[in-house]
This record gives structure tokens, C-alpha cells and sequence, in this order.
């Protein structure tokens, strides 16, 4: 099936099915301050090394955290950025892991502003904070509208060489979406692993790296990369957050099986032309990754099939990502698939059972209206049971929500 067939196709598939406004029901409160949920690091006056820098703060894991530099002299700001105009509720601190009681941070500003990251920050609260205690809960007096959060740590509890916190979190509610950026496709400077080419087709993301004939293939929600990376000995996950200036991103990564991120994949984009490696080339028809992992390996993970939220009901830029599937199909008539759903562990454990089969249905159906027989796919949808990264974090939320493909 050529390309533009696959198109008209899909578009057909996607306008079977009526389109009827299901209720979106009221979003829970989220930790707004969270990588994963779209919050970055703007700036912080003091930090100490690579290894306690003021970006753990957002990685909810308590046990990494930010530390002042050696000797250095209060107050200490730093300040993050949140992907959308929000409303904060309640703020959180972490401080069990500190390397001793008398590191941890104690008397702390916290001070917000609509305006910018180094303008109209106006009081919020003030916290003093105990040491050697996780999850310490400060519910506000009233819910506050925030961009930006500065964050000044006044005093510790008697270290004389360091001051440390190891987690903040700020609960709310976002109360704007951005519409997903449509410009992405580019050439990205990265010192470490070389130039990313990377491709965006709606909300479908594939492309490749200049270091061990690396290949990425993921999805896009919002300010959010879901990805997953392919080396030549090497597999696992990536997530990636879009910077303010709509040109860069901040991206950490980890293998399979682990719950370490590294922060070193940081983009810059030097050219809207996308480029190619030796492995991957867009123009080539080793561009399909979906058929090239499921050729080798028997098994995809595809993050760019997105849905409205809490429905089965395909949004239109999942197309691409469904393409791209139905294209691997396509070239190998013989194969036969297993679309598998996954969701994360919000909300009800039925419901999430029973979503994720009406979304694996859907996806089938789409391929079957586009020209795919029928007995060629079985469907399954296991809700929350088979989660790979925990539903603790933002962070695991989102890798545990996804759309799989096993090769029978």
C-alpha cells in the first residue's frame, strides 16, 4: 500500500466511528513540579557538582536530591518553571536522605509569579522544615495561580558547609493545554551522544542518534517526549520535556530494568532539516522502526497512539503512529499481531482493565477499516497489571501508559 493509499485509509478508519463527546471527569490534583508532568529547572545560585543539582528536586525520587556548593553563604534560590498556568494547592518536602540532620534545609520562601522567571514573584508561604523526614505536607490557605516557583532556602539545621533537599513537589491543578507542537522535526546538538535526527509526524516521533547506531521511536503528548531508545547493546526508556523557548529540549533517559535516570540528553536544534545516520534514513523504508524492532526483536512499544483522555476514542494525531503500524503490516502480508493496552494505575482498576481493551479494540478496528484482515490481529488489554516503571511518579505514569505490539 503506498503512502498516500495509507493515508486515505486512515482517514476513512478514523471517521468510522461516531463522534460523540464523552464527559471528561475532573482531573486529580498532580505533582505540577515533576519532570514528567512538564516542570524544568530555570536557574539555581548555588549547586554542588553533577551529582546534587537543583533538576533532582523535579525527579521524585527522595533519595537524590540538591545541595548548595561547599562553604557557600545564604540564602539559596532556585527556581522552576511549570509548562502551563497552574493552580497550586499544597507543597511537599523531602528531607530523610540528607548526608546528615544538620544539612537539611529549614526555613524556606517560597514565592510565585505569572510574569517570568526573574519577575513578579510575589509571597506564597513560608515552611520550616524538619530533618530527616519525607513527605512533610503544607496544604495552602488558598490555591494559588503560578508559571514560576522560587524557592529561598534561608537556613539548615546547623551544618556550617552544606545546605540540602532532596525533593519538592507543588500540588494542583494545570489550567491550560498548549496545543502539541507541530515543528519538531529537526537536527539537535548533543555533545555526548552527537547530533539526534529526529522526525515528528503528528503525535509520532522516530529518528536517531550519532552514537552506537542508536534509533529512537516514541510519542508526543503536550510538552512531553515518550521514547524508547535502541543501541547496538543497549535498550530502554526516554523522556524528554520541551524548553520555554519551543527550540530545545531536556531529556534523561534509562536502561531497562532501572529506576536511575541520567540527565545528559540535552537538545539544542541547529537545523529544521532532519538528516540520517548510517542506520536510519526518513526517505528509506528502514525508516518504519515499528517494523524494524518488530522484525528483530518480536515486540514494540508504540507511545505516539494516543487517546482522549479516559476513552477508547482514537485522537487525530495518533494517525501517523497507527500508520506506521499498519504500513509494517502491510509490507508483511504473513505476520500475525497481538495490539496489547496498557494504562497507568489512576483511578479504578476495572475501569482500567476494561479501557485498555476497548482502546486495543480500537486500534484493531482502525486497522481493519484500513485494509488489514481481521484474523490477522487478536487484541488484549491488561489495565494497570503490568506496569514498567512504578505508578508512584509522574515519571512512571507515563512510561505505564502505552500501546504494545507483539509479533505471534
Amino acid at each position: 500500500m503506498k503512502a498516500a493509499a495509507v493515508t486515505v485509509a486512515l482517514i476513512l478508519a478514523f471517521g468510522l466511528r461516531p463522534s460523540i463527546a464523552a464527559p471528561v471527569p475532573a482531573a486529580p490534583d498532580i505533582n505540577l513540579s515533576a519532570f514528567a508532568n512538564g516542570a524544568l529547572l530555570e536557574n539555581a545560585s548555588s549547586e554542588y557538582g553533577d551529582t546534587w543539582q537543583a533538576r533532582w528536586l523535579t525527579d521524585e525520587n527522595p533519595h537524590n536530591g540538591w545541595s548548595s556548593e561547599k562553604g557557600a553563604t545564604g540564602p539559596f534560590t532556585i527556581v522552576l518553571s511549570l509548562p502551563e498556568s497552574s493552580e497550586i494547592g499544597a507543597l511537599e518536602f523531602d528531607t530523610a536522605s540528607t548526608d546528615s540532620p544538620e544539612r537539611a534545609a529549614k526555613d524556606i520562601d517560597v514565592l510565585v509569579s505569572d510574569t517570568s522567571a526573574t519577575a513578579g514573584f510575589a509571597p506564597l508561604t513560608s515552611v520550616a522544615l524538619k530533618p530527616g523526614l519525607d513527605r512533610q505536607h503544607f496544604n495552602l490557605a488558598k490555591p494559588a495561580s503560578a508559571r514560576w516557583i522560587k524557592l529561598v532556602v534561608k537556613s539548615n539545621h546547623g551544618d556550617p558547609e552544606f545546605s540540602e533537599l532532596m525533593e519538592f513537589s507543588a500540588l494542583g491543578k494545570q489550567l491550560t493545554q498548549t496545543a502539541t507542537p507541530t515543528n519538531l522535526s529537526g537536527t539537535y546538538e548533543n555533545g555526548t551522544y552527537g547530533n539526534f535526527h529526529l522526525a515528528q509526524d503528528g503525535a509520532q516521533l522516530s529518528g536517531c542518534y550519532e552514537h552506537n547506531s542508536g534509533l529512537i521511536q516514541g510519542g508526543l503528548e503536550s510538552h512531553l517526549m515518550r521514547l524508547g531508545w535502541h543501541e547496538a547493546n543497549g535498550k530502554g526508556a526516554a523522556m524528554m520535556v520541551l524548553k520555554r523557548d519551543g527550540k530545545s529540549f531536556e531529556g534523561w533517559w534509562a536502561e531497562d530494568g532501572s529506576s536511575d535516570w541520567s540527565a545528559t540528553w540535552n537538545l539544542k536544534k541547529t537545523s529544521d532539516n532532519v538528516g540520517s545516520c548510517p542506520n536510519w534514513n526518513p526517505k528509506a523504508a528502514s525508516a518504519n522502526i515499528v517494523a524494524t524492532q518488530l522484525a528483530a526483536e518480536g515486540h514494540v512499544r508504540i507511545y505516539g497512539i494516543n487517546f482522549d483522555v479516559d476513552s477508547d476514542r482514537l485522537r487525530a494525531d495518533a494517525k501517523p503512529a497507527v500508520g506506521e503500524l499498519l504500513g509494517a503490516l502491510t509490507a508483511n502480508p504473513s505476520w500475525r499481531i497481538s495490539i496489547e493496552g496498557h494504562t497507568d494505575a489512576t483511578g479504578n482498576a476495572a475501569h482500567n482493565l476494561d479501557l485498555s481493551q476497548r482502546r486495543a479494540a480500537a486500534v484493531k478496528a482502525a486497522l481493519v477499516a484500513a485494509g488489514i484482515a481481521a484474523d490477522r490481529m487478536t487484541t488484549a488489554g491488561f489495565g494497570q497489571t503490568k506496569p514498567i516503571a512504578s505508578n508512584d511518579t509522574a515519571l512512571g505514569l507515563a512510561q505505564n501508559r502505552r500501546v504494545e505490539v507483539v509479533k505471534q
